[in-house]
């Protein structure tokens, strides 16, 4: 048997030692940050165990009630450490798997269904706006490695409604994102309802946001959606407002 292969062997057998005897509440203490994110509860192993947290970035802390994971030892084979992930909370579901590699992080299959009330407590301004319906994520595969993204994910948010609009629902939208390697291309469009909204920019982790596009109402609701669709942005002459988004970047950090 050649060096190499005896050494990958002998590195997977380490790792799947330790993920069989560290216990859950090791890695918790290590994964929880003072006044942003607090885990408790922490039982079992590395290997598998569970968790609950508390995730304190928004307007109300938004709580998850259950956190499962499963070590996959068959990832190991390609160099990667992975978990089989369940999350479950108040208006929030998801699952997928997560993987961290050589200098990158790593995500796939991921699905995920949540209230907007429920994570709309994580960003300030739409919690103002109590919004309502169902939002969904789809991520087949997704990979970052401090620098640069890969991968594609669709997000989509049927039955949207917000407090400050008269007409309801406003409508069902989708977003999807695709990165080849640098900032990700966004799109949004609207799947149905009389808000209609259009729109493209990009987007590069963890906040660097640019995002063009446009607004109007249509049909009968039209009229009631004069207010909101002021909020928006100035009216054109053919009844569409227009707005922008921009966020800072901020500076990558050095590869190594």
């Amino acid at each position: 048997m050649r060096t190499s292969s005896i050494a990958v062997l002998g590195i997977a057998a380490y790792a799947i030692f330790l993920a069989a005897t560290i216990p859950a509440r090791f890695v918790a203490q290590r994964l929880a940050s003072p006044g942003e994110v607090e885990i408790s509860e922490a039982r079992g192993t590395l290997w598998s165990g569970s968790a609950r947290a508390t995730i304190f970035a928004g307007a109300a802390p938004l709580a998850i009630d259950r956190i499962r994971w499963r070590f996959q030892p068959a990832r190991l084979a390609s160099a990667r450490l992975a978990f089989a992930v369940e999350a479950s909370g108040p208006g929030l579901e998801a699952d997928g798997e997560v993987e961290r590699g050589f200098g990158a992080l790593g995500a796939r299959d991921v699905h995920a269904r949540a209230d907007a009330a429920a994570i709309a407590a994580l960003i300030p301004l739409a919690a103002s706006w109590r919004p309502e319906g169902a939002v969904t994520l789809a991520a087949p595969g997704l990979v970052w490695d401090g620098r640069d993204a890969r991968g594609e994910a669709r997000l989509e948010w049927r039955d949207a409604s917000l407090a400050i609009a008269a007409v309801r629902p406003l409508g069902s939208y989708r977003i999807e994102a695709r990165a080849e390697g640098g900032p990700a291309r966004i799109t949004v469009a609207t799947l149905d309802g009389p808000l209609r909204i259009a729109g493209s920019g990009t987007f590069a982790p963890p906040a660097a946001l640019q995002f063009a596009g446009e607004a109007r109402g249509e049909g009968p609701s039209a009229g009631a959606l004069e207010p909101l669709l002021n909020l928006i942005g100035p009216r054109r002459p053919d009844g569409a407002r227009t707005f922008e988004w921009h966020t800072p970047s901020t500076p990558s950090p050095p590869r190594r």
